[in-house]
């Protein structure tokens, strides 16, 4: 992260230059990593599971009880462990190999799935089974996340960083597209039991990829103590470093006004652009999915281009007042084709704005403290569902065109107000990344065969020169404050 302009050619480049057709071939540069790509599918697979349970244990939860509060109950079970074991899952991630963390959660996550498809098919599934396993994959979720986070640095090499935080993210959109509709669309020919059995199948695939990963380089190397030393280390390090800690907030903002939109989804296609039949809104309410999906998808696309744009701040600020510029613009449109396409252009704003703080959060952080940090951005998914009572509750009494455009309207102004008020984030560069030989993991296959040294596999990997920009940038950032207080 820098504050000055970039020198040379690379500093020349302006966020329109990702228009340029030449530069799209590079959108799928780190599925050339044999490691990304592994992993690459072990995420989609992952993805897929989760997202097609999502849809099934609602359906599901609905089936049983009957009654709406069921459903909240169920999301609630599954959110609620993020907010107090994240943290523990991003120290475990930072202490442990991420990989054989990855295979653990993984399988418990298939063990669960199992368990309940099990009840299905037997019909003695009930509302605290589902509870329970929800709990059970908050849990799950909460470990495997900051290591799935925390272990993409290592897989590339350092310049094709956003490139592939990109990817995997847009690889998440395209799951949120195609899980839901399947599992939804499978549920009459084959029974929810059986859909549950190829959530199951998904997450199996997912630890078989894994398994393809390298062994070596996968453990942070950094100092360790007691765990309650360590784990305020991670709380400390946002609190510090004041670029980071504008960056966190950016990141809870943007699923924090996003969260809501999609849960405000039934009642848009219901009551807005439907007539109240439950059959068209059915349909509205896919068509709705779909191309929030896909505008996210789109948005991955654009971010995985956008490595050598320097000036992250003007990205993000574009990024966001596209987002809530389209969110008011669908809050208002008059019939559903209109709101398909601003809610599409939504997406696109949102996911540029959320892979390039991902990809700026990442790029400034050392190997050894990053599962912490991802761990403690992870926690603001499990708030989310607090940005849905006010717009609900304002969607009853003034209507959802209302509430939503109102909360557009919120979102603008604080963006306003936060670029504005912080030059830091308006002069946000980060120069592109030298070009390295090697990602670490391929560096630490080398070191652990004897082939190379640990110092030569930093110097190939590019680690050393990040890691002594970090340093100079912290230590800058010190020398700013100590000068700022006398």
């Amino acid at each position: 992260m820098n504050s000055t302009p970039p020198q040379g050619a690379a500093g020349k480049v302006t966020p329109l230059a990702v228009l340029n057709p030449t530069r799209w071939g590079t959108t799928f540069a780190s599925l050339r990593e044999p490691e990304y790509a592994w992993y690459f599918a072990g995420n989609i697979a992952f993805f897929m599971g989760m997202q097609m349970q999502i849809i099934l244990r609602g359906y599901l939860a609905y089936d049983i009880s009957g009654r709406a509060v069921v459903l909240a109950l169920v999301s609630m079970a599954m959110a609620f462990p993020m907010l107090i074991v994240a943290p523990f899952g991003g120290l475990v991630a930072d202490r442990l190999n991420k990989r054989n963390l990855l295979i653990v959660t993984q399988s418990v996550a298939a063990a669960a799935s199992l368990l309940i498809a099990a009840l299905i098919l037997a019909d003695a599934i009930e509302i605290w089974h589902l509870v329970g396993v929800s709990l059970v994959t908050g849990v799950v979720f909460s470990f495997n996340m900051p290591a799935r986070q925390a272990l993409v640095p290592n897989l590339v090499p350092q310049h094709k960083l956003m490139n592939a935080i990109s990817l995997q993210m847009g690889g998440m959109n395209l799951t949120r597209i195609i899980a839901p509709t399947g599992g939804a669309l499978l549920i009459a020919p084959l029974g929810i039991g059986w859909v549950y059995t190829l959530t199951t199948a998904m997450f199996v695939l997912a630890v078989l990829s894994e398994f393809r990963l390298p062994k070596h380089g996968m453990t942070s190397n950094g100092e360790r103590k007691g765990v309650r030393e360590d784990l305020g280390a991670g709380f400390r390090y946002i609190f510090e470093d004041k670029t980071l800690r504008l960056l966190m907030v950016v990141a809870l903002l943007m699923p924090l006004f996003a969260f809501p939109v999609q849960q405000l989804f039934p009642i848009f296609a219901r009551d807005v652009f439907g007539d109240g039949g439950d059959r068209d809104a059915a349909v509205y309410l896919g068509w709705l999915a779909a191309a929030s999906g896909l505008g996210g998808l789109f948005g991955a696309m654009i971010s995985a281009n956008l490595d050598t744009v320097a000036a992250k701040g003007r990205v993000m600020l574009v990024g966001g007042i596209a987002m809530g510029g389209f969110l008011l613009a669908f809050s208002a449109a008059p019939f559903l084709l209109m709101a398909l396409v601003f809610i599409a252009a939504m997406g696109v704003g949102q996911m540029v704005v959320m892979a390039t703080n991902n990809a700026t959060i990442q790029a400034g952080l050392p190997a050894e403290i990053r599962g912490r940090v991802m761990s403690i951005l992870m926690m603001s998914f499990g708030m989310m569902p607090l940005g849905v009572l006010p717009i609900a509750i304002a969607a009853d009494g003034i209507g959802p065109r209302w509430a939503l455009g109102g909360s557009a309207v919120v979102m603008l102004l604080v963006l306003a107000l936060m670029w504005a008020a912080s030059p830091r984030l308006r002069k946000l560069r980060i120069d592109p990344m030298k070009q390295s030989q090697m990602s670490p993991v391929q560096a630490a296959q080398l070191v652990a065969a004897g082939k190379i040294t640990q110092e030569e596999a930093d110097r190939l990997s590019g680690e050393a020169d990040r890691r002594a920009a970090i340093a100079a940038r912290l230590e800058a950032e010190r020398g700013s404050s100590e000068k700022k207080d006398t």
